[in-house]
């Protein structure tokens, strides 16, 4: 058998990488219709109702503000904080052991206060700072593990991706564009496990939208002990023949 011959079979032979969407209804399209429970996503509201959604709108449901157009598909994810409170949409996941995870998302803040100033207390996210009413006025996005509370910005919380305020000062009719974030979680998924991504506002000064489009998590699981077996049998084959014809 010719080097190249035996090369190309145990390329053939090797175990192949598949990715995997943890991730459903990253798009928000699913429901095909404007909804307050969007497919696959948990809704938390300390407050208001109605300031999370999906919709195909250009202003958001709850407050009526301009918001950006989809970056792809006919419609997006909102937390709108029109009101005074603390709001997030989350989505819970499992995977075996990893080799590889990419995260990657848009996202758009618009905050309608005055100066567009992030505050973030130590409270995290209460927003009543405790009963003393501290501004406290961000977005944050969380990996974290599964069955933490929808609050918890303590233990509970993995990883943080994004802790801040508006991405750019568009507010009112000129809002924010959507802004294309990209992670690697390989490390922090390499054993496998229960997580939950979390998206949350909490805002006490003024309104604040969030607007969400393409999440997604693709892993690459690590190959079973079986296919590593399967694939060592076939190069014993493939080495056999090769000294038969030598």
């Amino acid at each position: 058998m010719h080097k190249s011959a035996f090369l190309v079979a145990a390329l053939f032979l090797a175990p192949h990488a598949h990715s995997t969407e943890l991730i459903q209804n990253g798009g928000f399209e699913a429901d095909a219709v404007d909804t307050f429970e969007p497919s696959g996503w948990a809704i938390f509201e300390s407050s208001a109702t109605g300031a999370v959604s999906a919709t195909s709108s250009a202003v958001s449901p709850a407050s009526g503000y301009a918001m950006a157009e989809p970056v792809s598909g006919s419609y997006i994810g909102v937390i709108d904080a029109y009101s005074i409170g603390a709001y997030t949409l989350s989505q819970q996941f499992s995977t075996a052991a990893v080799t590889s995870a990419i995260l990657s998302f848009d996202l758009f803040i618009n905050d309608q206060t005055a100066d567009g100033i992030a505050y973030i207390d130590r409270t995290g996210l209460d927003f009543s700072t405790e009963g003393e009413y501290r501004a406290n006025q961000h977005v944050r996005i969380d990996l974290m593990s599964a069955g933490a509370d929808p609050l918890d910005t303590g233990a509970g919380v993995l990883r943080t991706f994004y802790l801040g305020g508006a991405n750019g000062r568009g507010f009112g009719d000129n809002p924010n564009g959507f802004v294309s974030y990209q992670f690697d979680l390989g490390s922090d998924l390499a054993l496998g496990g229960d997580f939950t991504l979390r998206f949350a506002a909490v805002a006490n000064v003024g309104a604040m939208q969030v607007g969400l489009d393409n999440v997604s998590l693709s892993v690459t699981a690590v190959p079973e002990p079986g296919t590593y077996a399967l694939m060592l049998a076939g190069l014993g084959v493939v080495g056999a023949i090769a000294r038969r014809r030598v």
